[in-house]
């Protein structure tokens, strides 16, 4: 396998959250032993207050512009996905969300299990703005950029981490192999539904329960399709703030 590997980050309408990430994104949790790292920002239909503040982070960036920009926010999150995955230059990405902080060792403990057998995914320690999923940990160091307290997650996420992996758990940050991920032609372009046929659909949000979330449908075809097992790394420890750009 080749030791290469991009961390990727979408944004969309906030300069708070981009200054953010791109700190996040210059910490020295980033490097690798062994590994070349590169990092970038890709702006997803972004304000022209993101375009202009892009340069000032000192890092690269592309912008994407959506087909369809008048759908629904989430589809156009997912296929904003694809294209970054799509014109990665590395062989393998990192995906992570802006409203994400890292902890030491984060980013090599989740290599540890990029293996040819596993998507490995960070464990998450969330804000409490919205109840955690599974292997999730329940922890305040914030709720917003502005009121990050650095120190104290630092100090905190030293203490949690195990060496320990379990099967599933969240999606988030997640490593992939762009061709196994570019296969099978990435993230369906939003949740999914299950439509009168009993075939799965994606769409808009109506009046239908949502039958997966993209993420849960891609990981599940992934597994299905290329044996990959869906892993979750307990001395992989971030941070989420959660939801992120649309509370601003």
């Amino acid at each position: 396998m080749n030791k290469n590997i991009e961390i990727i980050s979408l944004i969309y309408r906030s300069k708070s959250y981009l200054n953010f990430i791109a700190e996040q994104l210059k910490s020295p949790y980033c490097n690798v032993a062994g590994w070349d790292v590169g990092v970038r920002i890709v702006a997803n239909d972004p304000t022209n207050e993101i375009i202009e503040e892009l340069p000032s982070t000192g890092l690269p960036h592309t912008i994407y512009n959506d087909p369809t920009p008048e759908s629904f926010y989430l589809n156009r999150v997912y296929r904003c996905w694809n294209h970054a995955v799509a014109t990665s230059k590395y062989d393998n990405v990192c995906l992570v969300n802006s409203d994400m902080a890292f902890s030491d060792a984060w980013l090599e403990n989740l290599l540890k299990h990029h293996n040819g057998k596993s998507i490995p995914c960070s464990r998450l320690v969330e804000s409490g703005k919205m109840p955690s999923g599974r292997y999730g940990l329940q922890q305040d160091f914030g709720k917003h950029p502005k009121s990050f307290r650095i120190e104290s997650w630092d100090s905190w996420s030293k203490k949690i981490k195990l060496q320990q992996v379990k099967n599933g758990g969240l999606f988030m940050p997640c490593v992939f192999n762009k061709k196994q991920f570019l296969s099978l032609d990435g993230y369906p372009e939003g949740n999914v539904f299950m439509g009168n046929t009993n075939e799965v659909e994606v769409g808009h949000p109506n009046d239908r329960p949502v039958f997966k979330s993209g993420d849960a449908y891609f990981f599940d075809k992934m597994k299905k399709k290329l044996e990959l097992e869906h892993v979750t790394v307990f001395d992989s420890v971030v941070y989420h703030i959660q939801e992120g750009e649309m509370d601003e």
